[in-house]
């Protein structure tokens, strides 16, 4: 028990100080860090060096997975650039599995009392100081917890029940890489499982060549795993991740065959004379060379697989209609007067597409087959408008507006508006969708008293919810028509844009004195006669913000 409490201690620490390792480093690299990267990453050699700094830092293939991911949604890295960053990555998280071939136990000590004495003498008191701290600390626990892990392992050799384990795992070749793959499926990290057969060989408990085959498991499981937590995305960004999977297949298939002819670990040390070469060092060094296998491997069948993943996973409604098209490139930001032209055609796209947020409330309008789903289309239209803010944070950065100002604030401030106008539009689609049509002619006839005869339809037998969608669909139409052309006459949409509160209260006046049973529906037409005013109002900011 005091042996297995070692190694579960130190297994512990270990995921805790690689866990801790990974939230420090993302605090000390902030948006700048990430710019300088996917700068980096502009041609092959540089990004695949960059996917080895980005590997070493992370320390994980699924961390370094959904980094990319995030850097291409942010439209700092191209796809191609991903894709050679991700693969080269997982050669990056070698370092841990070097590292556990020496005596690491010491240095992690070394690393504790280091932050000790920083906290002795009060050297946490400024906000960078404590996330160095954090960092020295993160590591010495991760050090310490892998010294551990290897001590707990070095008396797996007297313990009955591991020995039978690993002689039952050791008895095929396809049951001890079968076991690579599950253990790594269960502990998400490929380097942990070949920590834990270089562990295990030091200890006397797994032969070489078992090892051998644990760690070429491991590399499978990885991908595998990378394949598992990203199952939710889709089109592009479920590419990339599938990419950094088959990265990690490719090199296990191109390697396990090398060992098979040669007879295993053991005699392919002796055919390329690696006795010199410490056992831990040469599971290391296989690690290694899977990684880089598969990555060069990956690199030179890159078109053909692109392609093949562009079959399997294909683009998704959502993301080709709310696509980036104006502000896809890094130079864009550098001149503010393009940087504000490209932004505001951008936003023109966010515009043509709010009408179609009403399509689940007018089925008999449009073809159902082809509608977006509502959460689809939230998400794929906030998506793209944090992506224009982001830009225009940058632009801003470069260098101070000047007598810019007006017109930053101007694009800003229609931003702003729109995004808060998708919200309201989707909330108003909630509000309805599950709503039957409710006549309350009497809230008309005191809503009618303001003058707007237009809206007189509003208690007619459609229903008070089918009348303002129609209302609202017509004053989204006429700001699509005034946001493509800037010297449309803007009459029409002031009118149509103009205070309704006197209606909307006559209507809701309407609604909490008609009887019946349908509370919940009179509840939803509550809802959405304020969320239809809030509409209305935020189209008139979208519209003249700035003018």
């Amino acid at each position: 028990m005091r042996d297995l409490a070692f190694a579960l201690a130190g297994l512990g620490l270990f995921l805790t100080g690689l866990h801790q390792l990974a939230q420090y480093l993302q605090l000390l690299a902030g948006p700048r860090v990430r710019q300088v990267l996917a700068r980096l990453a502009s041609g092959p050699v540089s990004a695949a060096g960059s996917g080895l700094l980005l590997g070493a830092l992370t320390q994980s293939t699924s961390a370094s997975a959904f980094v990319c991911i995030g850097l291409m949604n942010a439209g700092s890295l191209s796809f191609s650039s991903a894709l050679t960053l991700s693969a080269w990555a997982s050669v990056g998280t070698a370092v841990l599995v070097f590292l556990a071939s020496i005596d690491v136990l010491l240095l992690g000590l070394y690393a504790l009392g280091v932050v000790g004495l920083a906290l002795l003498f009060n050297l946490n008191r400024y906000q960078l100081g404590q996330r160095l701290l954090g960092l020295v600390f993160a590591l010495g626990v991760l050090l310490a917890g892998l010294g551990l892990i290897k001590q707990g392992g070095m008396r797996l050799e007297q313990s009955a029940w591991a020995l039978e384990f690993f002689i039952f795992a050791g008895e095929t070749s396809v049951i001890a890489f079968l076991v690579g793959v599950i253990v790594t499926l269960i502990v998400q990290s490929s380097a942990t499982v070949s920590i834990l057969a270089v562990t295990l060989n030091l200890a006397g408990v797994l032969p070489i060549d078992q090892a051998a085959l644990l760690v070429c498991g491991a590399s499978v499981g990885s991908g595998f795993s990378v394949a598992l937590v990203t199952s939710h995305l889709a089109g592009v960004p479920r590419r990339l991740a599938l990419w950094q999977g088959i990265v990690k297949v490719i090199g296990v298939l191109l390697l396990l065959p090398v060992l098979a002819l040669a007879g295993g670990l053991s005699r392919l040390e002796d055919t390329l004379n690696l006795g010199a070469v410490p056992v831990p060092m040469q599971l290391a060094l296989l690690y290694l060379a899977l990684q880089v296998v598969g990555a060069l491997g990956a690199g030179l069948a890159q078109g053909a697989l692109v392609r093949w993943l562009a079959r399997l996973v294909p683009e998704p409604e959502s993301a080709a209609r709310f696509a980036v098209r104006h502000i896809d490139y890094l130079d864009a930001t550098r001149d503010l007067e393009t940087a504000l032209a490209l932004a505001r055609q951008e936003q023109q796209q966010l515009i043509a597409e709010l009408p179609a947020t009403l399509d689940p409330l007018r089925p008999g309008e449009i073809d159902v087959e082809t509608m977006l789903g509502d959460e689809e289309r939230r998400a794929a239209a906030l998506l793209l408008n944090a992506r224009i803010g982001e830009f225009l944070a940058e632009a801003v950065r470069q260098g101070p507006p000047g007598d810019r100002l007006p017109a930053v604030f101007a694009v800003r401030s229609r931003n702003e508006a729109l995004r808060s106008l998708q919200g309201v539009l989707h909330d108003y689609v909630g509000a309805l969708a599950g709503a039957e049509p409710v006549v309350v002619k009497s809230a008309v006839a005191e809503g009618a008293a303001d003058g707007r005869a237009a809206d007189d339809r509003a208690g007619t037998a459609t229903g008070i919810g089918a009348a303002m969608t129609e209302s609202l669909h017509l004053i989204l139409t006429v700001l699509v028509e005034y946001a493509r052309d800037a010297e449309h006459d803007d009459a029409l949409l002031r009118e149509l844009t103009a205070d309704r509160s006197g209606l909307m209260e006559g209507i809701r006046a309407g609604l909490l004195r008609a009887g019946g049973d349908a509370d919940g529906h009179r509840q939803a037409l509550l809802m959405a006669t304020s969320l239809f005013e809030r509409a209305v109002w935020l189209v008139r900011q979208v519209a003249f913000a700035g003018r």
